[in-house]
């Protein structure tokens, strides 16, 4: 049961008399060193005022969980001294809070570790901000680091935890330059120990985080291979390992230029400035831009890949927040390199950050049609501030805006709260056509997507992580050497599949079954005999349609297989080279480009988003596939 404390001035000045409180060293020192800088830089920097009274409750909220989660303690600041200087203000609550903690974690049953209770404050004040408002320690912050510079002392593989064995699987190496690959690592492995400590019971980050080290420095795996009879061990030195940003980049035989960019890092922009320019001196005319699942990253990179395609002196994105005195400007600052190329940018609703920012500037300055599906609507810009050796805070500091004015974030605090009203009107910059703001980047075409149902659910392990396509993959490798990267997944290959799950004792359960094994347990104890018949019919009837959904996700299982292989055999990059060609919505936006009159048509529709091609329907055991 929850108990409300409501401790005031007079009740700490009692403590204080009947109990001298006494500086604890190591509770001072957290506080002084973590939680009042984080305090000091939310009030300050945030880019919606917070009242002191306000953060420092939510700081106590936090403290308090950490001494006795069942009870619920809050600070009246009804009686306190008041200040009109929100800095004095701020720190004079902060002053009580800390004193009120110290006392009573005195008398708290149990010891809490300074930094563990410091470090619950610090998700109090945290729980009150927007999502994207983060505190980040060592792991998390190697994480950040690896993502947005793309480097890390590692081996250079992507991992993954799998059942039944318990396992971190070598889900695909980067590429072929890897400490990993150079070992004799091969995607599909399953890494039974690193150092001799067993995985089976580890999780996919600590098991990064044991083999991240210093560049130089060795690590020894245990792996099982398929077509190995033993496991082995292969020791790997670390170095550090550049993750490139571009997934593929291919010139498709109708001279359309073809650029994946998984993730907004440093040097991005040159990376796709130099794959665009070489797939135009092999004839490039029209451009496939892909931002489908990229969550974003530097703002600079974003608009430094603008700078591509527009003139220069146009607005890219502008910012506002109370950090900024004035609204900031990003502007294109060189002549387009790529201004004259008819250009399709794709999106979906994994496209945040920095993808909606080159989506919404192409949009508004009427450049290029977006393709896809509406992004997630993360339009706020974080900044990073060092509060000491061991933790960063990552804070929302203003909100971005697309050249037409509209926001970009949709859902700016924890609440979900919309930041601008989905009605409103704005213009593009050139045809004035009308896009609506509520956030986020909705598309001019609406893309068809690839949909799988229960069953391809299911195949893919998403919530048993017994992935199928995984297992099958690892040994279709080994069981063809003659394989070339030209291999497609045909109807053999279907039912070869399938005889291999179902020897692993993969078994469909369809929605309809699971209703009905609801019922058969139920009529079984109610005593229901007079409905055994009747059920076991229905089971049969349900079992006969089996064969149809398998049959109905064929095309996705070929697609999904002939991905596997390539990516287990001959890495992500074959593989994503592959999906290239056969993905539905580059399909459709080869055929649009190619075609003048209809890739024109779209920037004479009035609203973007209205007029487009519905998207395709879906049942509710349909799952879209991106």
């Amino acid at each position: 049961m929850n108990i409300s404390v409501r401790l005031s001035v007079l009740l700490l000045t009692c403590l204080s008399i009947a109990q001298p409180i006494g500086a604890s060293p190591s509770i001072d020192q957290e506080y002084k060193a973590v939680l009042w800088p984080i305090a000091q830089r939310i009030h300050e920097y945030y880019f919606e005022e917070i009242p002191p009274d306000t953060l420092m409750q939510a700081a106590a909220r936090g403290l308090f969980a950490a001494m006795d989660p069942a009870s619920e303690y809050e600070i009246d600041t009804d009686a306190m001294q008041a200040s009109s200087h929100p800095r004095k203000l701020l720190a004079s609550r902060f002053t009580t809070l800390m004193q009120v903690a110290r006392s009573l974690d005195e008398k708290a049953f149990y010891h809490t570790p300074a930094d563990t209770l410091v470090r619950f404050g610090i998700a109090g004040m945290m729980q009150i901000l927007d999502p994207y408002s983060v505190f980040l320690e060592k792991r998390n912050l190697d994480n950040f680091n690896i993502q947005t510079q793309g480097k890390y002392g590692g081996l250079g593989f992507r991992i993954q935890v799998v059942r039944p064995d318990s396992a971190i699987a070598v889900w695909s190496l980067l590429h072929d330059d890897t400490p990993a690959a150079r070992a004799g690592i091969k995607s599909g492995d399953l890494i039974l120990a690193i150092d001799g400590e067993s995985t089976k019971e580890m999780s996919a980050g600590d098991a990064a985080d044991k083999m991240r080290g210093e560049p130089g420095s060795p690590v020894t795996v245990t792996l099982r291979r398929a077509g190995v009879e033993e496991p082995f061990d292969l020791s790997v030195v670390r170095e550090e390992v550049k993750m490139g940003s571009i997934a593929v980049e291919t010139l498709f035989p109708d001279s359309t230029g073809y650029v994946k960019l998984d993730r907004f890092q440093r040097n991005c922009s040159a990376e796709v400035r130099d794959a665009l320019l070489s797939l135009r001196a092999q004839g490039m005319q029209r451009i496939i831009f892909d931002l489908r699942g990229n969550g974003g990253g530097y703002l600079d990179e974003a608009v430094n890949i603008v700078d591509l395609f527009l003139p220069e002196e146009r607005m890219v994105v502008f910012t506002a927040g109370r950090a900024f005195r004035d609204t900031t400007k990003y502007l294109t600052s060189e002549p387009a390199l790529f201004a004259d190329e008819p250009l399709i940018i794709l999106v979906n609703g994994g496209s945040a950050s920095a993808s909606e920012i080159v989506a919404g500037a192409v949009q508004d300055w009427d450049r290029g049609l977006v393709l896809g599906s509406t992004t997630v609507g993360k339009g706020s810009v974080q900044q990073v501030v060092n509060i000491d050796e061991h933790s960063e805070l990552k804070l929302t500091m203003a909100a971005w805006h697309t050249p037409s004015g509209r926001s970009i974030d949709k859902r700016m605090r924890k609440d979900s709260t919309l930041v601008s009203d989905p009605a409103t009107a704005f213009h593009t910059k050139i045809l004035e056509r009308i896009v609506r703001g509520g956030g986020a980047i909705t598309p001019d075409v609406e893309g068809t997507t690839r949909q799988g149902n229960r069953l391809w659910w299911q195949l893919n392990g998403f919530s048993s992580l017994n992935n199928q396509f995984f297992y099958y993959a690892r040994q279709y490798r080994v069981a063809h050497p003659e394989l070339t990267r030209a291999f497609r997944a045909n109807e053999n290959t279907f039912e070869e599949f399938r005889s291999f799950a179902q020897e692993r004792d993969f078994e469909y359960i369809s929605e309809a079954e699971a209703h009905v094994n609801e019922l058969e347990e139920m009529a079984q104890e109610d005593d229901f005999d007079e409905l055994e018949d009747s059920i076991a019919q229905l089971i049969e009837k349900i079992d006969s349609a089996e064969e149809k959904h398998w049959q109905d996700n064929k095309d996705l299982i070929l697609w999904r297989l002939t991905y596997a292989i390539l990516e287990k055999a001959y890495g992500v990059h074959q593989a994503e080279s592959y999906n290239a060609e056969v993905d539905p919505q580059v399909l459709e936006a080869r055929a649009l480009l190619a075609n003048p009159l209809d890739y024109e048509h779209w920037f004479q529709v009035e609203e973007i988003g209205i007029g487009s091609e519905d998207a395709v329907a879906q049942d509710d055991e349909s799952i879209d596939v991106e």
